[in-house]
């Protein structure tokens, strides 16, 4: 009799842990959240919600929180810090892992910051407050009137940007390529200290299981050690979660930075 019990809780064990997990996109279709999660998706039974925005993501968690399905998305450490957001709770427990991005300007007008001095400059970007406080203080610094041409996420802002919709943008180092691509020239970079803003991002499951969320992290260690996972998300660190405080040290030391 024991022993069959052992097996019976073995199979639920089993079927907890490998449960199909709901993928729900809170950043753009082109976007950089859309590839990792896709990346992610393609190592685990999955069905995906494209939300587009954290809004509408953040519906879709609020209905499932307390449920039994098992949900698997991305939130930016500078949602939090936005009051007009609802968040998710994110914990050492559930963080799959961290995701920070080195940044970069590039611009097809100047040369240099110090070139904007005295401009008005039209910046393509994405992000919320945080961000329009980070370019405030560097144009305060460099005597620029940033007006920011607003998206929903890196993908978009690099399609806005190559359309012409502002002549510099702000964004992640992986799209430097594609930027150059366009004959732009990227003129400062957050690794050579010249801009003092990383985006930090946290991988995270809601309704999940112990197991199944370690599954998880094993895949993303698995994940990182890949030429492709560092190609497709080049200029980022990512820290995989273990239980411990290590993570969300991180996550809420940047959750503070982004609310000053």
């Amino acid at each position: 009799m024991k022993k069959i019990m052992l097996i019976i809780m073995s199979m639920l064990f089993s079927t907890m842990a490998y449960a199909q997990v709901q993928i729900i996109n809170p950043g753009s279709q082109e976007g950089v959240f859309r590839q990792i999660l896709s990346t992610i998706g393609d190592t685990t039974d999955h069905n995906f919600v494209q939300a587009d925005n954290p809004v509408t993501a953040y519906t879709y968690i609020e209905g499932a929180e307390g449920g039994t399905e098992p949900i698997l998305t991305i939130w930016s450490s500078e949602w939090p810090g936005d009051d007009s957001l609802k968040s998710p709770k994110v914990s050492k427990d559930n963080i799959v892992a961290l995701m920070t991005y080195e940044t970069l300007m590039c611009s097809r007008a100047y040369n240099s910051l110090e070139d904007m001095s005295g401009q008005t400059v039209k910046i393509a970007t994405w992000g919320s407050e945080p961000v329009a406080k980070f370019l405030t203080n560097l144009g305060a610094k460099y005597n620029v009137n940033f007006v920011v041409v607003p998206y929903s996420g890196s993908g978009s802002t690099t399609k806005g940007y190559v359309g012409k919709d502002a002549d510099t943008v702000f964004t992640i180092t992986s799209r430097q390529a594609a930027l150059e691509e366009d004959g732009s020239k990227c003129i400062a970079f957050s690794e050579k200290g010249e801009l003092g803003f990383r985006f930090v991002d946290a991988i995270i499951t809601i309704n999940a299981n112990y197991a199944l969320t370690n599954e998880l992290r094993s895949a993303v260690t698995n994940l990182s050690t890949t030429t492709e996972w560092n190609s497709k998300f080049k200029g980022s660190v990512t820290y995989v979660g273990n239980g411990s405080n290590q993570t969300i040290e991180m996550f809420e030391e940047a959750v503070t930075n982004f609310s000053k």
